[in-house]
């Protein structure tokens, strides 16, 4: 699973930041690879699942992109993390991504493409833990 992410993070990230929109192709290529992997490795603790289901409706609520709800929603069903953890990484990224813009721009963004805080956030994640 880590290499398809890792396959397909850098055209999501280019689609993501051209059009601030995940291409739903991308999204069911990955979905097909989440399927494939959860056949062989099973499903994680339901505990965990649904604290991301949570985290999940909670983002939806904040008009967070639909296209990062479910890249976001696959890596938390394939990967066993803790959720907050992983989504408190994505979120400083996240930042450190205005803070970078605003300096660039000389303003605050109104939006930002989330793809590129999401794979940064799980390659720092997984590489420290």
């Amino acid at each position: 699973m880590d290499f398809a992410l890792l396959l397909l993070g850098l055209p999501i990230c280019v689609a993501d930041c051209s059009s601030f929109v995940i291409p739903n192709i991308y999204n069911k290529i990955l979905f097909g690879v989440a399927l494939v992997h959860l056949l062989i490795f099973g499903i994680s603790d339901l505990r965990q699942v649904a604290i991301s289901a949570l985290l999940l409706i909670a983002l939806l609520t904040f008009k967070f992109g639909m296209g990062d709800i479910k890249l976001l929603g696959l890596i938390l069903i394939t990967h066993r993390l803790n959720p907050l953890d992983f989504l408190g990484v994505v979120f400083l990224m996240a930042m450190v991504h205005i803070v970078v813009l605003a300096g660039i721009y000389r303003g605050i963004p109104s939006k930002i493409p989330l793809a590129p805080s999401i794979f940064i956030g799980l390659s720092t994640y997984l590489a420290t833990r």
